[in-house]
């Protein structure tokens, strides 16, 4: 299994996750639909599906046009009918609600070729434990360190209300680690972080065994499975 990162940041979020089988799920939409399909060599036909996090268009840019394509996305906070999970092909996903600042926001836990992921960007914090899950591969933001951000800051109150802070990523991870991890992808990284301190710390709570970076455009990180 693989995941590619297109992009990442407030410039726009897009993810592929490729199964062993070539199917891909492609996680949020936030870049244009040219963009995307050029970075999976236009594979278009080999697109299981898409979801997207929340509608802020660094996420959901592409969104219409990906379903005039005829793609299914899932899309949790424009639905009214109250479904929770969704089957792409090789991909079974479930999502759960974020905060982020007020605006209605997901994370999706994923599950395909045998292993276990999460994708979590935007969030102040988790509110849910996804430790007896043995999640393999977290993708997850570390937008910045609170010493880094000042008070003066234009948009402080959505930083701090609406991204996910080294601490907090820390402390996730930290409670929900098992022997089954294998991956820490750091996302969304903006102003105020520090990507080598970031990578240092979170490896610090992983321990040497699991594989930590963090995530830049045209990025691909084969995604193993577990040994035990």
């Amino acid at each position: 299994m693989l995941v590619q990162c297109i992009g990442t940041g407030s410039s726009g979020n897009a993810l592929a996750l490729y199964s062993n089988s070539g199917k891909i799920l492609l996680l949020d939409l936030g870049l244009s639909v040219k963009e995307i399909k050029k970075a999976i060599n236009f594979r278009t036909s080999d697109i299981a599906g898409a979801v997207v996090t929340h509608e802020h268009s660094d996420h959901s840019k592409s969104l219409k046009d990906f379903e005039n394509m005829g793609v299914k996305v899932f899309k949790p906070y424009m639905e009214n009918n109250g479904i929770k999970k969704m089957q792409f092909n090789d991909f079974y996903v479930q999502c759960f609600q974020l905060p982020h600042n007020g605006i209605t926001n997901y994370g999706f836990y994923i599950k395909v070729d045998n292993q276990k992921l999460l994708y979590m960007t935007d969030f102040e914090y988790c509110p849910f434990i996804f430790k007896k899950q043995n999640i393999n591969h977290m993708l997850i933001e570390c937008n910045y360190i609170k010493e880094m951000v000042g008070t003066n800051l234009v948009n402080l109150e959505h930083k701090v209300k609406g991204h996910c802070s080294l601490d907090t990523c820390k402390g996730f991870v930290e409670a929900n680690k098992t022997s089954y991890l294998r991956t820490v992808l750091l996302l969304h990284m903006g102003y105020g972080s520090d990507n080598d301190r970031m990578i240092k710390e979170i490896k610090e709570v992983t321990g040497d065994k699991v594989f930590v970076d963090c995530a830049r455009p045209n990025m691909k990180i084969e995604l193993n499975e577990c040994p035990f």
